[in-house]
């Protein structure tokens, strides 16, 4: 066997040891991710609307939402979207009343760039709300787009037009599925 030839059988073995060693630890994370993912889902879901007692899980459509509801009462809907911002996707949930009006807002991941897109998610010193993402609240779904009622961050208009966009598409198609 030449020596070219054990290079590569041992960078074969190498590799495939990496590559168990990978798959066994996503394996075992899995599961742990999921259940942190899922805790931080609930977290918001109580933040944005907090007279809610209960969220019932739907679909309609390919839109993901909760019902929020105050014993019988439905006081709600908190609906996951999914935006497209300059770094890549961003997980939001949003809450709205029966009307469209937003009640709250968490964005749960992004992938914007540090110090400029995540501004998105910031939350400024001696505040307890992402300043960004205030002015959503009591503002129609339907109608909101930066420049008309939101604020863009500065140097991060494409993050702040992408959380605008992501939650204006998905309220609207989600009212009128609902509506039908």
């Amino acid at each position: 066997m030449n020596q070219m030839t054990k290079f590569g059988l041992m960078l074969g073995i190498i590799c495939l040891a990496a590559t168990l060693v990978l798959a066994f630890t996503y394996e075992v994370t899995r599961p742990i991710i999921a259940a942190a993912l899922y805790r931080e889902e609930q977290e918001a879901l109580k933040a944005i609307m907090p007279e809610a007692d209960l969220f019932k899980p739907g679909t309609v459509g390919d839109i993901k939402y909760f019902e929020a509801m105050n014993g019988p009462a439905l006081v709600g809907y908190c609906l996951k979207v999914t935006g497209s911002g300059y770094g890549g996707y961003m997980h939001i949930i949003v809450g709205i009343d029966t009307g469209g009006v937003i009640k709250g807002l968490r964005i749960l991941q992004h992938m914007e760039t540090p110090g400029l897109g995540s501004k998105i998610n910031e939350i400024r010193l001696g505040e307890s709300e992402p300043y960004f993402l205030k002015q959503f609240i009591g503002k129609n779904a339907r109608t909101i787009s930066v420049g008309n009622g939101i604020d863009a961050i500065t140097g991060a208009t494409i993050s702040s037009k992408a959380v605008t966009d992501a939650i204006n598409k998905t309220v609207t198609e989600f009212m009128e599925k609902m509506r039908q």
